[in-house]
């Protein structure tokens, strides 16, 4: 990723489209503070992320919900008890967060899913359980790469219309794609080839 240029608002969807390898993931990463860039900066609400003492980032990135391209799970865990194990690491492992976790699960379809290992499911539902892990803590920010990979249209059309239901809750929602699906719902689009904006 040589260069990008762009802010993510509140209440909106922004969309990063572009090819394999052409930096989405990239910008993602250092956005969601775990890939400092060689030069530049990346700011929330004014302030240098990169640059905040380490107290400061912790409590940054509870507020950011984030899903990665290749989803990751603890193995020997079951998918509910990874959901668990993010609410506890940001801090919100109560009745209320759990609730959201279990209403989100069956609004994706994947409620059947949550007492099984991640090994068992398939991979349109482990990218949907990774969704479900990413949102459970109600995150302010919400970072999606490629999150509609391995789902079938009906499955992304019901990621869809929950993004549309975050983005009325005020929230900030950045997604990295090549899937033409999300032209209808974005505010905001970027494209970027070979590591360049585009758009």
């Amino acid at each position: 990723l040589e260069e990008f240029n762009g802010s993510f608002e509140r209440g909106r969807i922004s969309v990063i489209f572009g090819p394999s390898g052409s930096g989405k993931t990239s910008l993602l990463l250092s956005v969601a503070t775990l890939l400092r860039p060689s030069e530049g900066s990346v700011a929330y609400d004014g302030m240098d992320v990169y640059s905040l003492p380490e107290a400061e980032m912790r409590k940054l990135r509870r507020k950011l919900g984030v899903s990665f391209q290749e989803p990751t799970f603890v193995n020997v865990l079951s998918v509910w008890e990874n959901v668990e194990l993010a609410l506890y690491g940001a801090g919100k492992l109560k009745a209320e967060f759990k609730r959201r976790a279990e209403e989100l699960a069956k609004e994706l379809g994947i409620g059947h899913t949550l007492h099984k290992r991640p090994t068992e499911i398939s991979g349109g539902e482990a990218r949907r359980a990774s969704i479900v892990r990413a949102l459970a803590h109600n995150p302010e920010v919400i970072l999606l790469d490629e999150p509609t990979a391995y789902l079938d249209r009906e499955s992304a059309e019901l990621l869809l219309a929950h993004l549309e239901k975050e983005k009325e809750r005020g929230k900030t929602i950045v997604v990295t794609t090549h899937d033409p699906i999300f032209e209808g719902i974005a505010d905001a689009k970027f494209v970027l080839q070979y590591g360049r904006q585009l758009t």
